[in-house]
């Protein structure tokens, strides 16, 4: 991991005196210098054929050094992963997680990355970045604070381009001011405390930054400065030019679809994503990382992802081995029995992803739907009380989890500081008396066949969207449909490919759906806070609230109702609370609110995953957490990696 003198700890607890920071924090790298720095022998070659300048010429004055988990590797091979078309995030999390800041492999603090030091002031206002002197982009052009500050002038502060400032570059209504004293100094300021802003700045969030900073690439789309920015649009088949620009910067491959495009990555593309085929990518030439012996980062020279339609697929690749080393898509609790099965026909060995969220499956009923009986029923708590107490956990634990986890709701885990027992098994016992009851006061009419009829008189009847990706939702579903029809209430299991499901979502238009998530961890739940309250669309319990919080003029979005408010108007107080053990009082005001409303029914707590990792394949993390947070393997140093053979 890279060498880093302070903890992340310092900067959660920011150690108050008297209610006050006593002293500002800084994030800097500690410099191990070596005597002469070497690079990959195909760079070298590229060198004395001129098509390179020097290496010395390519590092920045100080690069970041970075000491190896195992060992000093060697050069060479090819790194073979799998994704699957549509929204897929793997190439973001693998070669693309590169911030101004970034998670250490343990979760335990954030380091700089592209940024030589963060310097934060005393009340978590300002937050002070130093880029490396003669750091450049992989075409060799520099990298400067104009970069920065092209993002925050053209794009953030643009509001064609974006037209809401996302939360976590606000201070309550106030979007963040950044400013650039120099070539090497970038200031992010807001009116108000944000002690959330570094630990977002090392999730997905902080890969807005620099995907809007390439400004001598960006400006050619930008009609500020091209004149023929539209022209170029409507060439490429976009209605204008700001849609053409916002398809460079913004969804899962919006930054993965041109070849030559520079980057900070360690590796840059040569066959972009086009939703099929395959993916590749080389080592950057210019890339400004070393290890400890002054070789510069990565070891792997080639990253190739194959493009397939479905997760089997993906599983297949991995047992017969053409995955070296990854967890997505195959690390689901069906695909297990083959993944443990196959190690020695496939090559590779296990490495423990640790889930950082509470729940295997929450079940989510569309509280704001646009049809306003199902809207009536849904938003009756007695009614998802009701259908809580009619999950059998037991039965679904043994059977689809093979009795590897427990009944729990979506709920803080054990072990940490926001844990409350109530909240995590409340409405969790299988009782169908008791669940007739709790039903019978919202639906007591019947039909024929025994099913519950609608105040309008028609059969009680409703789709729950679950991924075509995680059979193991789609086969939960199917007993809880058995154990909700013994109560009379019809539920049909709908399966969903990821981005059509998406499109639901964010349009309002979903009957109820689930999904992975419930907080888990205490990091986890301050920065992502969606499954306690409607934060985002994502908060499928009640879309067009989320939808509301991140941009009230939306069509689909729907002011919230009192409960929520509230909880919105407390997570605006944490985020401007400079300390933790502050931030963590007020989330458990909000989870007292989450407690009462219970909005969410969850099922089982979700059990470890695992990874397969190339038996040749060293300084590879055997568990790390899991979680989009993380951005997992991001943190695991990618470009360290190397093949032993």
């Amino acid at each position: 991991m890279t060498h880093q003198p302070r903890l992340i700890s310092d900067l959660c607890k920011l150690a108050s005196i008297s209610g006050a920071l006593a002293l500002s924090l800084s994030l800097a790298a500690t410099p191990i210098m070596a005597q002469s720095y070497s690079e990959a022998p195909m760079l070298a070659d590229q060198v004395a054929a001129g098509d390179l300048p020097p290496l010395d010429e390519r590092l920045p004055a100080t690069p970041l050094v970075v000491e190896p988990l195992e060992s000093v590797g060697s050069y060479g091979g090819t790194w073979r992963q799998a994704m699957r078309g549509g929204s897929d995030n793997l190439l973001e999390r693998t070669i693309g997680y590169t911030r101004l800041a970034r998670w250490n492999s343990a979760w335990t603090e954030v380091v700089p990355d592209v940024a030589e030091s963060v310097s934060v002031n005393e009340d978590a206002t300002a937050f002070t970045f130093m880029l490396r002197e003669g750091h450049h982009w992989s075409d060799g052009e520099p990298f400067t604070s104009a970069d920065i500050m092209f993002w925050y002038e053209d794009v953030l502060m643009n509001t064609d381009i974006t037209p809401s400032v996302p939360s976590w570059l606000r201070s309550g209504d106030d979007p963040v001011v950044v400013s650039a004293p120099d070539e090497t100094t970038v200031v992010f300021t807001f009116p108000e405390p944000n002690a959330l802003f570094l630990f977002n700045m090392a999730t997905v969030r902080g890969s807005d930054v620099l995907a809007g900073s390439p400004r001598h690439w960006l400006e050619q789309f930008h009609a500020d400065y091209n004149a023929e920015a539209d022209a170029m649009a409507r060439e490429a088949g976009a209605a204008d030019w700001v849609q053409h620009f916002a398809s460079k910067i913004q969804g899962p491959h919006a930054r993965w679809r041109d070849e030559g495009r520079p980057v900070l990555d360690p590796w840059m593309l040569t066959e972009p994503y086009d939703g099929s085929g395959q993916v590749v990518a080389v080592r950057n030439p210019y890339y400004h990382k070393v290890d400890t012996d002054g070789q510069q980062l990565p070891y792997i020279d080639e990253v190739t992802y194959g493009v397939f339609e479905d997760r089997q697929a993906v599983i297949l690749a991995a047992i017969n081995g053409e995955i070296d080393f990854q967890n997505r898509h195959i690390e689901t609790t069906d695909a297990r029995p083959l993944i443990v099965q196959n190690r020695d026909q496939g090559n590779y060995d296990l490495w423990i992803a640790q889930p950082a969220w509470s729940n295997a499956m929450m079940i989510m009923l569309n509280q704001t739907h646009k049809d306003p009986v199902l809207r009536e029923i849904f938003n009756n708590r007695d009614f998802r009380v009701g259908l809580s107490h009619a999950i059998n956990r037991q039965e679904l634990n043994q059977i689809i989890h093979a009795g590897t986890s427990r009944p729990w709701q979506a709920a803080p885990r054990p072990d940490t500081a926001l844990f409350n027992e109530e909240l995590a098994t409340q409405y969790t016992e299988f009782d169908l008396d008791l669940a007739n009851q709790y039903l019978d006061r919202v639906l007591p009419e019947r039909d024929s066949d025994g099913f519950r009829l609608r105040p309008d008189g028609e059969r009680l009847s409703f789709n729950i969207n679950a991924l075509t990706s995680r059979q193991f939702q789609i086969d939960s579903l199917e007993l809880i449909k058995n154990y909700w029809a013994q109560v009379g209430v019809e539920m049909n299991v709908a399966p969903v490919e990821r981005s059509l499901s998406e499109t639901l979502r964010q349009n309002n238009d979903h009957d109820a759906n689930v999904w992975i998530g419930g907080g888990g961890y205490d990091m986890l739940g301050l920065l992502d806070p969606k499954w306690y309250f409607p934060f985002e669309w994502q908060s499928s319990y009640a879309s067009a609230w989320g939808i509301w919080v991140q941009n009230p003029n939306d069509p689909n979005a729907e002011e919230p109702d009192a409960a929520a408010l509230r909880q919105l108007e407390l997570y605006r107080q944490l985020q401007a609370t400079p300390d933790l053990d502050g931030q963590l009082d007020l989330m458990r005001e909000i989870l007292a609110i989450t407690q009462e409303e219970f909005r969410v029914i969850g099922t089982v707590m979700e059990p470890d995953r695992v990874g397969i990792v190339n038996r040749d394949l060293r300084n590879v993390p055997r568990s790390m957490p899991n979680t989009f947070f993380y951005m997992t393997p991001g943190p695991a140093v990618a470009e360290q990696f190397y093949y032993a053979n």
